[in-house]
């Protein structure tokens, strides 16, 4: 994953949520997700915004998203769902719960796959569920905390590890949200090998370039498309310079050797 700079509230939600807030709770004026999602104008914005400031990828994966309106019939289509990265249950419960949190925009983020698409995973949100509880806040590195990207390491064929052995809540986030899942993995192996196969250095450099740039455009508030698990592409691509770097200068040591 790689760590969600949140944008502000979308203003249709700003309206839904503040007379609901301000109410205490009379009948057809609760605070909670499901009313929400029935208001069209306000689950809408919530999904657009969601969308643009993960950059098209999902939180918990970084598999690709999408969004859609359907040719004449102008039918919108929405390739995700929207997350609580506190669950449901937390925020609508007794314990620690604050009334209106689970349509709270900090605490919505964007996750694959697509809310009843007819079928389930076995990792990411559907694998986190109602985890963590609040005993065990501190085991989750959730995508809305800076630098969460460098607690997780990715090889050249998309297996993940903790940064580092001792880093029990990176190992626990892996294991919960089965982030090493056979089927996930291989996902992350098509996008760096895809990316990787045949290249050179100087096509390395650039790329990586390109990818961390596009990042902090889309951090800084612009529209990006990022690529599907850019975070473990960008880690492949920055080994592959390295190993690369250490080829050209053994030529050149040899070359420099052989002329003496």
């Amino acid at each position: 994953m790689r760590t969600i700079v949140k944008r502000p509230q979308p203003d249709a939600l700003t309206r839904w949520r503040q007379p609901r807030l301000a109410a205490n709770k009379p009948e057809g004026m609760d605070c909670g997700y499901a009313e929400l999602r029935r208001d069209t104008a306000a689950i809408t914005a919530v999904e657009d915004a969601l969308f643009a400031e993960q950059g098209g990828i999902c939180a918990y994966t970084g598999h690709r998203l999408w969004l859609r309106t359907e040719g004449d019939s102008g039918r919108r289509r929405v390739g995700f769902h929207c997350e609580h990265v506190k669950s449901q249950d937390r925020c609508r419960g007794l314990d620690g719960a604050v009334y209106g949190e689970d349509t709270d925009y900090r605490n919505l983020v964007a996750c694959w796959p697509p809310a009843n698409c007819g079928y389930e995973l076995p990792y990411g949100a559907k694998a986190k569920g109602a985890w963590p509880g609040v005993a065990a806040d501190h085991w989750f590195v959730s995508p809305l905390t800076a630098g969460c990207a460098d607690r997780f390491r990715f090889n050249r064929f998309g297996r993940i590890s903790a940064a580092t052995g001792d880093d029990a809540a990176a190992l626990e986030t892996i294991r919960r949200l089965r982030l090493d899942d056979d089927a996930l993995t291989a996902l992350r192996r098509a996008e760096i090998q895809g990316k990787l196969r045949g290249i050179r250095r100087s096509e390395a450099k650039r790329l990586l370039q390109q990818l961390r740039a596009e990042a902090a455009r889309l951090d800084a508030g612009q529209s990006i498309r990022l690529v599907p698990f850019c975070f473990a592409v960008e880690q492949a691509l920055a080994r592959e310079i390295r190993k690369l770097d250490g080829i050209r200068d053994m030529s050149r040591n040899r070359s420099h050797s052989s002329k003496e």
